[in-house]
Formats: structure tokens, C-alpha cells, sequence
């Protein structure tokens, strides 16, 4: 029997894992296990990548330095639920090649010791076509990466001046792929011409350039490599690992990252994942992108605002025919009833408000646009099924119409699109079809199907990489700084001095989380309400909670008493004492798609919109004039002003140099890791508190604080500390009264106010304010 086996279920497939704690990274003590820990993690972004392709496979049954072996042909001995396609030139060279098409098949070959794997240009049904070209760069041994870098920004422009859209990612080796998405349309032979037709001229303009194939011919040259682009060639798949040091994944990355990278191996199995969910997919939407091939284009007459301007004699088409009977061109933006030639693939999704709000899906099939109203918007999830209702169809123009259409005409309301791109079919059903959405705003795969007249069933198929309803979202922090940046570029609101908070809307349920995550939705009834609260079904939502005095301020104690009760009576009853709001001003995720990586100022539009007024959510209030917010906020004795960059896009858990905080006060947040014993009229309480901040995952000491105590703060902050457990010294400086301080559990947050920072990294003249239990995990 198999050492260490496991029996794992991975969604409705039961696999048996074995040799778990086999060393497969040697210099780096990764097991199996956590490759195969790896490839589950990353599983609903590589399957984007992958689904459909046929595979080819690196085996490393004994590490990376042991023997390996590339693999075609599916293993007699595959569980039958594992997919394939007989492809080759004629029969006798026919291979049976996997394709993925779920996450348990990525977990299988994972058990395999299948480190890498290796995607072909083409995807089912259309094996002979490929969806994209690739330029592989190729460098020698001993070439500098970032003389890499700089020709792959080189052939970036080089394409795009051929009007092709350009994606990266490392080999995970010592090159850079470059891809362009095309149309599925053309054959190997051709997609290959027009790629050589691309690399000639570019290659011809720099001497480190070849396109020899040979070794010997390069002459210590780079590669560019448009070889593969042949039927049965293969690339490693994004982010696939490598079986070198360091365990290397093929990593999509952003133009401005590919800029900036110094080393390849900085992306690895260990970070990987977690820069995915918090940064996302470089290439979500890729096949969004595709265009025809350069050599392909014809001139093709574009309709003019003329020949979109409704006349008073035109005949509407059939298929547009109810669409018309229900519109007045006269009164509706709306565009006419036209049949215009598309690509046959296209797709939009619009936010609508109506007489309910919704959204319409729309499909494009012969000329027109099928439509679907779906009430509670895009399933976020497998399992949550929504109903569509088919409505007319639609002309074509109404994938990029956004618009108000007037009050008591049919569908008055505000449109805006919600995602738009390309789809494909992907399953065709008796009573519906699989359909996969490509676009940089939502990529997934869904099914819809017809359960009775026109109402649809419509639900996801794939798991998102990211359950943003439910997992635990890290807010976005921002940077200190003592003035505002005086620029066009950015906003600011004011700094609510509150608790931290990241809503949650699922359904009609809504979840707060502190920045800590802490559970708080108990605390707050008030802010439960999602009927009354909320234009969506499930979001999440940044905001603070505050309660507000006589004069409107927010006053920070009472939010933490509210904070910090828990018999239901004491809630109900503060909730008619001090009623809490929250202020809300960023907006992460709305109805089946994230907009985290949509501007800040486009983020606040949906947030703006999903907000109901007169609830216990307020939307923050942005203003162009920072100089004038901070002298306001300074009068009113508030806590400071924000500024945002208007551009910036939201990065979970991480302080970003997008965000400001100017605070009227110089104050900072740190743990109390101990205290010295008083004397004199603290004799029987505490001297001063030692505070340490964490930097780089440690510890590191900031001095100590004894003023801003009064009678009363002192003996609530002494009752605290005494609930502490005693620890050894938590930091590697030198402190001064060592003997007389009780170092304690770093469990207690405080926030202080300073002068400086002194050279040796204390607070200088530090001031207690206050406890801040809403930072403590």
C-alpha cells in the first residue's frame, strides 16, 4: 500500500492521494502535498486558462532532480470521468490528450507529481484553430532578465501598432511569453504566417534578435520564438509551476509588474495564490481581446450617426419587430431597430432601473441581441440558481448603449453596462446551453436552461477564485502623511472617526466584520436591514460606523460602548439611545462581479447607486478641495480628512501609497506589549505603557508612553492589562527599567499621539488618546 495515503473528496470526485510528504523541491522542502495544495488553491483561475485545451504534461515522480518525463497521451489506468480528445496528423499518431474541466482533474495529475503543465494553443470544439498567438522570448544562457523585459515592452508596442491587444507572463524560467488573443477562425498554417509576418520586421531592427531556431545559429541571441504556433506544439499553461528551484510558477502579470520585475522567481508556489485573491487575474477577460488577424482585415463600411438616426420610413426588421411596437424613437435614446453584422459572439449585461431594478443579459446571435431580464443580477457562485425572464430582442447597438430612457416609457429608467465582451457556447443542452462570459469585468461559466414560457433558470458553473460574500475581506489601508497632495488627480472626504468596517450583503442577510475581523453584526441592529439599505442582492461595501453626538460629530467612545455590549436588551436599548450609521465610501464587489480594479471615482458611481436614502448607510461625501476640507475638519475638531487618488483601484490588505490619511493630529495605533509598576499617586496602578508596532512580521520597539492619564482612563487601562497574560520581553531592543516592567501578551491597541519619530524608531513626546478595541484580533 501506498505510503501516507489519503482518501480526498474534491467536489463530487473521490481521489486517493499518496506519498504525501514526498520532497519533490529538495532546496526547498515542498512535499507533494503542498503542490497539490497549490494546484486546488489556484484551481478556478488556471481552469480559466486551461478548460477545454488539450494538455500535455511534465511528470516528476522523484523531485526535480530525479527523471522526468513529458506525457501526451492520457494513461490507460485514468478515472473514466477524466475528459480527452484523439488528436494527430493520421491515425497511427493519434494521442489521447486530457483536458481539464474541473478542479478534482488538477488535483489527479498534481498526485501524479505532474509539476508542470503544458496548454495547446486551441480549445474544443475548434482543435485546429488557434485563439491566440504567442511570441516566446527566448534568451541564452547567462542573458540579464531585465534586457528581457525591455525587448518584450519593445514587441508590446511593435504589436500594438498592428492593432493587436498584448498580455505577458513569465516562462517561469529565464523568458517572457508574449500573447496577442485572436478570433478562433484561422488554421495553424495561417496564424502562424501572420505572427512571421509580425516577427520579421521586428527582429530585423536589433542586433540581440534572431528567429534561428538552432542553437549554434543564435550566437548568444535571443529567441524570438514563433515556432510553436504549429499544431500539437505546446506552451506551459499560466500559472503552472516549474520543476526548477525555487518552484516557479508561469505568471500572467501586468504590463507595469512586467516593467518593474527583476526576477521571475519572485513568483513562486508559496505567494502565488494569495496574489491572486488579493490582486487578481492579469489576464481575467483575456479572450475579451480577440481581434482579427492583421493579414485577414478588410475594409469594412462602419454604420455613421447617419445611418443610426431613425427616419420616418423604415422597415423593422422581424426579428426586431416587438421591440419596436413597445419603443417611440422620438422620445427614447434607445437606438433604432437595425440589423447590423457583428462578430457573432458578442455580449452585454446593463444595471437597470425600471420599474424594479435588474439586469439584462444580452447575447449576440444572428444580427440581434437575445435578451433576458435576471431580477437579482449574475449568480456569484455554483449552486445559487436566478431566474431570467426572455424578453424581446434587442438591437446591436445596445451593447455599448448606456442612457436614461423617460419616466412612463417602457423600461424608463437609468441603464448602464454592468460587464460586456465576448461568449461561447461551451455545452449545448435539449432545454438550454452552457455559455462561458469573457470580459475583463466577469469571466465565468454559466448555464441557463427553460423551465416553462419564458422564464429561464440561469446559474454558475464554475467556482469563482474568490467567494467575496463570505470569505474575510482585508480592508485597503492608507499611508500618513502630514499635508495633502495638491493635485487634480485626487479626492477627499472627510476621516470618519469610527470603526473600520467591511459590510457584507448576501440575499436579504447583511455581515459586519471589523478590520480585524470581528464579527460585529450582533452589535449594530440598526444596520441590518437589507430591503431598506441596499439596490442589489449580494455586495460588499467599505465604510465606518459611527455614532454621532448632539452636534453631528462622531463620537468614537460611544461607538466602542456600543461596540462593546452584548446582553440583547443593553444592544436594543443603545440602539434607540445612540443610534449607529455607516458611512460607506468604497464599494468592492456588486451583484456577481468584483470592481476592485475599477477607478475609484467609477467604484463610487455603483456605490453611489446601490445605496438606498434615509437608511442607517450614508454614502461619504467626496470633494475636490482638500485644503479647505482639512480647515474645516481642524475647526469641528474632527479626526482629519482622506485624499484618493481618482484612478486608484482597490488593493485588499494593503497600505497603498494611492491612499492618504491627513490627520489634524499626528497620532498612530500600536500594541502595548508591557508596563512599568507605578509609584507615587500610581503607586497602586501603572508608570507607563510600552508600546512595539509590527514591521515586516516582528515586533519592534517604539518607547513607552506614561502621559495623557487621568484617575479614570488609568484604572480602565490598568483593569485591562491585568486580564493579560505575562509573557518574556516580545522585542530585541534595549529598554531602559527592564526590572520594573511586566511585559504582557501583545493583545491591546492603543492609539497615541507624537511629535515625531526619533532616530532610533520611538514615539517622541507620545501621548495616550485612548484603547482601541476595534483593532484588537
Amino acid at each position: 500500500m501506498a505510503k501516507d495515503l489519503l482518501i480526498a473528496q474534491v467536489g463530487k470526485r473521490k481521489l486517493e492521494l499518496s506519498n504525501l510528504k514526498k520532497i519533490l523541491f529538495p532546496d526547498d522542502d515542498i512535499v507533494k502535498a503542498q503542490v497539490i495544495e497549490y494546484y486546488l488553491k489556484i484551481a478556478p483561475t488556471i481552469l480559466n486558462h486551461i478548460k477545454g485545451r488539450p494538455l500535455s504534461l511534465v511528470r516528476f515522480p522523484d523531485g526535480i532532480y530525479g527523471e522526468k518525463f513529458f506525457q501526451k497521451n492520457r494513461p490507460d489506468w485514468a478515472p473514466d470521468w477524466i475528459e480527452y480528445v484523439a488528436l494527430g496528423s493520421d491515425e497511427n499518431e493519434k494521442k489521447d490528450y486530457i483536458i481539464a474541466t474541473e478542479e478534482a482533474v488538477l488535483v489527479w495529475l498534481a498526485n501524479l507529481a505532474c509539476l508542470e503543465v503544458h496548454q495547446m494553443h486551441s480549445k474544443k470544439p475548434h482543435y485546429d484553430k488557434p485563439d491566440y498567438m504567442v511570441f516566446d522570448l527566448d534568451p541564452p544562457e547567462g542573458y540579464k532578465f531585465e534586457d528581457v523585459v525591455e525587448i518584450a515592452i519593445n514587441l508590446k508596442t511593435h504589436l500594438e501598432n498592428y492593432g493587436y491587444h498584448t498580455f505577458a507572463k513569465t516562462t517561469g524560467g529565464k523568458g517572457i511569453h508574449v500573447i496577442t488573443p485572436i478570433e478562433q477562425r484561422w488554421d495553424f498554417h495561417t496564424v502562424f504566417e501572420a505572427a512571421q509576418a509580425i516577427a520579421n520586421p521586428f527582429v530585423e531592427q536589433y542586433s540581440n534578435l534572431t528567429l534561428h531556431i538552432k542553437k549554434d545559429a543564435r550566437k548568444g541571441r535571443v529567441l524570438v520564438d514563433i515556432y510553436r504556433i504549429r499544431q500539437g506544439q505546446s506552451i506551459i499553461s499560466p500559472y503552472s509551476l516549474r520543476g526548477n528551484k525555487g518552484a516557479p510558477v508561469s505568471m500572467p502579470l501586468p504590463w507595469e509588474k512586467i516593467e518593474k520585475l527583476k526576477d521571475p522567481r519572485e513568483y513562486n508556489l508559496i505567494n502565488v495564490p494569495e496574489i491572486v485573491i488579493t490582486e487578481g487575474d492579469a489576464w481575467e477577460g483575456i479572450s475579451a481581446y480577440s481581434t482579427e488577424l492583421h493579414t485577414e482585415r478588410t475594409s469594412k463600411k462602419k454604420p455613421t450617426i447617419k445611418d443610426l438616426k431613425p427616419s420616418k420610413k423604415y422597415k423593422t426588421p422581424e426579428q426586431l419587430e416587438k421591440y419596436s411596437t413597445k419603443r417611440d424613437f422620438e422620445k427614447t435614446p434607445e437606438p433604432i431597430s437595425k440589423i447590423i453584422e457583428g462578430k457573432g459572439n458578442q455580449f452585454v449585461v446593463h444595471r437597470h432601473h425600471a420599474s424594479r431594478m435588474h439586469y439584462d443579459l444580452r447575447l449576440e446571435k444572428d444580427g440581434v441581441l437575445k435578451s433576458w431580464a435576471v431580477p437579482k443580477g449574475l449568480p456569484p457562485a455554483p449552486g445559487i440558481k436566478r431566474l431570467a425572464v426572455q424578453t424581446e430582442d434587442h438591437p446591436m447597438e445596445y451593447l455599448k448603449f448606456e442612457g436614461t430612457i423617460p419616466k412612463g416609457l417602457y423600461g424608463g429608467g437609468d441603464m448602464w453596462v454592468y460587464a460586456s465582451g465576448r461568449y461561447e457556447i461551451t455545452k449545448d443542452k435539449k432545454d438550454g446551453f452552457y455559455f462561458r462570459l469573457h470580459s475583463p469585468a466577469v469571466s465565468g461559466e454559466y448555464r441557463i436552461h427553460n423551465i416553462k414560457n419564458k422564464d429561464w433558470l440561469m446559474e454558475r458553473v464554475d467556482r469563482p477564485q474568490v467567494d467575496w460574500i463570505h470569505e474575510p475581506v482585508e480592508p485597503m489601508l492608507a499611508q500618513s502623511r502630514k499635508d495633502g497632495p495638491v493635485s487634480e488627480d485626487f479626492i477627499y472626504e472627510v476621516k470618519w472617526d469610527g470603526i473600520r468596517v467591511i459590510v457584507s450583503l448576501d440575499e436579504d442577510k447583511i455581515t459586519l466584520r471589523s478590520r480585524n475581523n470581528i464579527d460585529l453584526t450582533a452589535k449594530f441592529p440598526e444596520l441590518l436591514s437589507a430591503e431598506k439599505s441596499f439596490r442589489g442582492t449580494c455586495g460588499v461595501f467599505d465604510g465606518e460606523i459611527v455614532c454621532l453626538d448632539e452636534k453631528g460629530k462622531p463620537d468614537f467612545k460611544e461607538v466602542i460602548h456600543r461596540m462593546q455590549r452584548s446582553h440583547e436588551g443593553d444592544i436594543q436599548r443603545a440602539t434607540k439611545k445612540n443610534p449607529a450609521y455607516c458611512y460607506l465610501f468604497d464599494l468592492l464587489y456588486l451583484d456577481g462581479r468584483a470592481v476592485m480594479n475599477e477607478p475609484l471615482l467609477r467604484r463610487r458611481e455603483w456605490l453611489k447607486d446601490a445605496v438606498k436614502k434615509d437608511s442607517s448607510y450614508r454614502l461619504s461625501e467626496i470633494v475636490e478641495d482638500g485644503p479647505g476640507l482639512f480647515a474645516a475638519a481642524a475647526e469641528l475638531g474632527l479626526e482629519g480628512i482622506m485624499a484618493k487618488e481618482k484612478n486608484s483601484r482597490y488593493t485588499t490588505g494593503k497600505r497603498s501609497d494611492s491612499w492618504f490619511k491627513i490627520k489634524v493630529r499626528q497620532t498612530a495605533e500600536s500594541h502595548v506589549i508591557g508596563y512599568t509598576k507605578g509609584k507615587g499617586n500610581r503607586d497602586e496602578l501603572f508608570g507607563a505603557l510600552h508600546l512595539a508596532d509590527i514591521v515586516d512580521g516582528e515586533f519592534i520597539f517604539r518607547g513607552k508612553v506614561g502621559n495623557g492619564f487621568d484617575t479614570k482612563n488609568m484604572k480602565e487601562v490598568y483593569s485591562e492589562l491585568k486580564k493579560i497574560k505575562e509573557i518574556k520581553k516580545p522585542v530585541k531592543e534595549k529598554v531602559l527599567d527592564e526590572a520594573k516592567t511586566i511585559w504582557i501578551e501583545p493583545k491591546l491597541v492603543c492609539e497615541i499621539e507624537y511629535a515625531s519619530i526619533t532616530k532610533d524608531g520611538a514615539y517622541r513626546e507620545g501621548v495616550f488618546v485612548r484603547l482601541r478595541p476595534d483593532l484588537v484580533n
